[in-house]
């Protein structure tokens, strides 16, 4: 256990350390067969008071380079306000505590090469939930017809 702890703090040394007002989280990846059929999707959130409407928070995702070692990493930089629908509520429902999810820009960083021999680093700002699904590819390859 303390030999696999230290090969984990190992594989960290590349990275920066968080930046004040940001949180480093990792996500290391098992070994499975065929690791290019899959697709690991980042979904961030936060956590706050909501009425009964459709809530959501815009975020900037940005790709970034360790220096010096060129592994990659991301960083969820800036949170805009967040947006919901415009729904009247009844006035007498209680705001209720939320996840609510944030849409990252571009979308397509929010999708990351399965790869377990690295750990995948993410920066978010402090409040910032990281969650992440594992997609992988169906056996079956259908042909296009013409």
């Amino acid at each position: 256990a303390l030999a696999s702890a230290a090969t984990q703090a190992d594989d960290l040394k590349p990275y920066p350390p968080a930046a004040p007002g940001f949180q480093r989280l990792v996500i290391r990846l098992p070994e499975v067969a065929q690791p290019d059929e899959r697709k690991v999707e980042l979904l961030f959130s936060q956590t706050r008071e909501i009425d009964c409407n459709r809530h959501s928070i815009g975020g900037n995702l940005v790709s970034k380079i360790a220096e010096g070692w060129g592994y990659p990493y991301l960083v969820l930089e800036r949170l805009g306000p967040g947006i919901a629908t415009r729904m009247a509520c009844p006035p007498d429902q209680p705001l209720r505590r939320m996840a609510v999810p944030i849409r990252s820009q571009p979308a397509e960083l929010a999708w990351v090469r399965y790869n377990p021999k690295l750990p995948i680093v993410v920066y978010v700002p402090d409040g910032v939930e990281l969650r992440y699904r594992i997609w992988s590819a169906g056996a079956e390859t259908p042909a296009v017809n013409q």
